[in-house]
């Protein structure tokens, strides 16, 4: 973890939901927030392991078994919430899974669950935070570079995160009244569990990255930069936008 003698204070003193806390995304965002200053609710299936990191980290976090795609569940954890801290001020919806494989290949069940997690949970966490998120609070979803620039053999995550990206997009709207930024963060490849999967173990990471034009895969730390960027008051003229933080892939090919 941080150490929060290095840090600013740039989100005291809020209140934050992290879902997907335990995962290396979501935990370095869950990390950072503490180290800010916040309040952080961690969510995550395991309840063991979602007990075991908030007492890790600080007595400042909370944790709440969350299913996303649960609508019941939301409501309980937002109430329960507002019952010990008070009004929600920033929502990360960071729970996600990826699948890889062709098209043909993939299940219909397989696809749903994709979509499910993806995007219903993130449909969920926003439909929350829209109905309870206090005004002038914050919402970063965590989209994907896929859901900008589409790679092949991930098709359910690839539709579910650009459709995550748009709605996105609509929410900024419709919550920009009550002055709530809402933006996505579109990270590349980054160092994490999810990649560790067996359907990702015939991928040649070493040629991966040297088409990555800074040369190396991202870390999850970066990714919580950008994360508290976006809910920090240093954004406040930013929504509806999506993030890319990606190494410089998306910026287009290299001639060498």
């Amino acid at each position: 973890m941080a150490d929060a003698g290095d840090r600013t204070g740039r989100c005291r003193d809020r209140t934050v939901l992290v879902t997907g806390a335990t995962g290396g995304i979501g935990r370095a965002i869950s990390e950072l927030f503490l180290a800010e200053g916040s309040t952080v609710h961690l969510t995550d299936l395991d309840p063991e392991r979602g007990a075991s990191l908030a007492a890790t980290l600080s007595d400042r976090a909370r944790f709440h078994v969350l299913d996303v795609t649960d609508e019941a569940g939301w409501a309980v954890v937002t109430e329960r919430i507002q019952e010990s801290d008070g009004p929600l001020t920033t929502l990360v919806n960071c729970a996600g899974a990826a699948l890889r494989g062709p098209l043909v290949d993939t299940s219909l069940s397989d696809f749903r669950r994709l979509v499910e997690l993806n995007l219903t949970g993130t449909f969920l966490g926003l439909r929350t935070a829209g109905r309870h998120l206090a005004d002038g609070g914050s919402v970063v979803n965590i989209s994907s570079l896929n859901g900008v620039l589409p790679t092949a053999e991930l098709g359910a995550y690839v539709a579910s995160k650009a459709a995550v990206s748009a709605l996105t997009r609509v929410a900024a709207l419709e919550f920009a009244e009550r002055g709530i930024t809402v933006n996505a963060v579109c990270p590349g490849s980054i160092d994490t569990e999810i990649t560790d999967r067996p359907d990702f173990a015939g991928l040649d990471w070493d040629a991966y990255v040297r088409t990555i034009p800074l040369k190396r895969r991202g870390g999850a730390d970066e990714v919580a930069q950008a994360v508290l960027y976006l809910a920090s008051d240093e954004s406040r003229y930013v929504t509806g936008t999506n993030l890319v933080i990606d190494g410089g892939i998306a910026a287009g090919r290299r001639a060498t």
